[in-house]
């Protein structure tokens, strides 16, 4: 054990001596955290700004350009009305998230349940604020389906007005529709009113309403996590440059002992990285104390994982510079499919279903989920063996490769 200790020592010792690799991983996590913090303002949810051109300026279309001055819409969208024309060169210029248009009949072809196709024109510099307008259109058109389902046919009575020659709806009229309607309600009792399912979100220690910060740091995490592994790992070619590792071939200790320091030391330089990310998400975004212990533990195995699979990449390589064209070709990629160049929340689904599977990515999903409080031990469990066992496999293949020429090639 001493030995193991010790090789981990002088690892660390090493790193130590240059200062400025260890200011650049420290500092990816704290430096990129802050900009957000400071970008985030007051930490308040994203708004996205809708251009709506109503074309139409009926009673109906007043009701969609009017949403976003309810409370539930107005916390994530600010809707204004414009002419087309001035909408159109808003939305080229880049100003505002997405401009759609309400063509003429609109409202007429909603009561009458008839088609009608709205046109939403997003603005191609923006990522994830058109999606939220996005899935606001689509809740518009879900809501229209099931406001029909329920009152279409009093809405068409209404939709066609008065009579022939009437100015004025019948009081009958009147009184059968509205009879009708509180009926439908009242057949609604104990289904919507009060609903079937309430769905409660439990207040998050610290929680001061959604985190846009929150969704990045994680992945900024795991992206610092990735080039110290990666930086680390080039450490074999001094060891074995400087004779160390046929030192150790030779040496009555296990080549394999001689590598679990090597990965110790550097699993203490991952935990010294991963803390600092941390620590910027508890003082930035209000991440509960009491889950960082958990995510540094999960950050420091995941690190070290990552940092096994790069040792491999390392030995395979036939000259240094070929090791370090090799593991910059892997990394990259990692880093963009593995959800920390853009969160999996704004990435497309076919890269989620790839990245999510990644090393980093499985690691980045729950590390999302312990900072959230929702981590299940066995999800954990799980990712734990898919993460670790190719870890050890990784290790195992890199001491055979050093034993059979890599350390007197």
């Amino acid at each position: 054990m001493s030995f193991v200790l010790t090789t981990a020592l002088k690892d660390v010792r090493r790193r130590l001596a240059d200062p400025a690799a260890l200011v650049f991983w420290l500092g990816i996590p704290l430096v990129v955290g802050s900009m957000i913090a400071l970008l985030q303002g007051d930490g308040g949810a994203p708004k996205a700004h809708l251009l709506v051109a109503d074309l139409d300026g009926s009673f109906v279309s007043g009701l969609v350009t009017g949403a976003g001055g309810q409370e539930g819409a107005a916390q994530f969208m600010e809707i204004e009305q414009v002419g087309l024309d001035e909408g159109r060169e808003r939305i080229d210029a880049g100003d505002g998230s997405a401009l759609l248009i309400l063509p003429e009949g609109f409202g007429d072809a909603v009561l009458l349940e008839e088609p009608a196709e709205l046109t939403l024109i997003t603005n191609p510099a923006q990522t994830i604020l058109p999606r939220i307008v996005e899935e606001g259109a689509d809740m518009l058109v879900e809501a229209t389906f099931y406001i029909q389902r329920l009152f279409g046919e009093q809405l068409r009575v209404i939709a066609e007005g008065p009579a022939a020659g009437e100015d004025f709806f019948a009081d009958a009229t009147i009184a059968a529709v509205a009879g009708q309607i509180n009926q439908r309600i009242a057949s609604l009792d104990g289904i919507l009113i009060p609903p079937v399912l309430v769905v409660e979100t439990p207040a998050e220690e610290g929680d001061g309403g959604f985190n846009f910060g929150i969704l990045f740091l994680p992945g900024i995490l795991f992206m610092a996590l990735l080039f110290v592994a990666q930086g680390m790992s080039s450490d074999i070619w001094d060891e074995k440059n400087g004779g160390t590792l046929r030192r150790a071939i030779a040496a009555p200790q296990s080549l394999g002992r001689f590598m679990t320091g090597k990965l110790l030391g550097g699993a203490v330089l991952v935990a010294v990285t991963a803390l600092v990310g941390l620590l910027v998400a508890a003082a930035f975004y209000g991440i509960g104390i009491g889950r960082l212990p958990l995510a540094l533990l999960w950050c420091t195995f995941a690190g070290t994982a990552l940092l096994a699979f790069f040792y491999l990449l390392q030995v395979i390589s036939t000259s240094q510079r070929g090791a370090a064209v090799l593991s910059t070709a892997i990394v990259f990629p990692l880093i963009m499919i593995g959800g920390s160049f853009f969160p999996f929340e704004a990435m497309p689904p076919w890269m989620v279903a790839v990245g999510r599977w990644t090393p980093n990515g499985l690691a980045l999903i729950r590390l999302k989920e312990i900072l959230a409080g929702t981590a299940e031990p066995a999800s954990l469990l799980a990712a734990a063996v898919g993460i670790g066992f190719p870890a050890i496999v990784a290790v195992w293949l890199s001491v055979r490769r050093i034993r059979g020429g890599f350390a007197v090639g």
